[in-house]
């Protein structure tokens, strides 16, 4: 998708992420739905790392969209996200177990939504503490 493209998006439109830091960090890889009418965001998320055990956190998000001006010129596009671990429960299963959050993010982009700022913070263990993540975004 080129920069000219991204900039007309309005309505119901898929948006995909990468995040990127220096070699060897985690990155963050987001495939959102977003729908500007009523500023809602849901999607998914997988955080990696090339490490031994490798870093694979999955995710289920949910959002809102927010349209912000800043100090300075232009204004900027800001999303919040919030992810739970997906879980495959049985259709007859009943309500099944509370599952703590392993994800949050916000995401500030430019109006076109072709670059900004990610800040995410995820666990690998659901009572284990939060890792926290701010490196630069951009669509793929």
């Amino acid at each position: 998708m080129s920069t000219t493209d991204v900039k007309q998006l309005a309505g119901l439109f898929h948006l995909t992420l990468h995040s990127g830091g220096a070699p060897g960090a985690p990155t963050d890889t987001l495939n959102l739905t977003v729908y500007t009418p009523k500023r809602e965001v849901t999607g998914y998320s997988l955080v990696t790392q090339a490490t031994n055990p490798p870093l694979h956190v999955a995710s289920h998000v949910t959002g809102t969209l927010i349209y912000e001006t800043v100090t300075g010129p232009g204004s900027k596009i800001r999303i919040d996200l919030n992810g739970w671990p997906e879980i495959h429960w049985p259709p007859q299963g009943g309500i099944g177990p509370v599952i703590p959050q392993n994800y949050k993010a916000i995401l500030v982009l430019e109006p076109n939504y072709a670059s900004g700022v990610i800040r995410y913070e995820y666990r690998t263990d659901l009572s284990g503490p939060w890792h926290v993540v701010e490196q630069p975004v951009h669509a793929a």
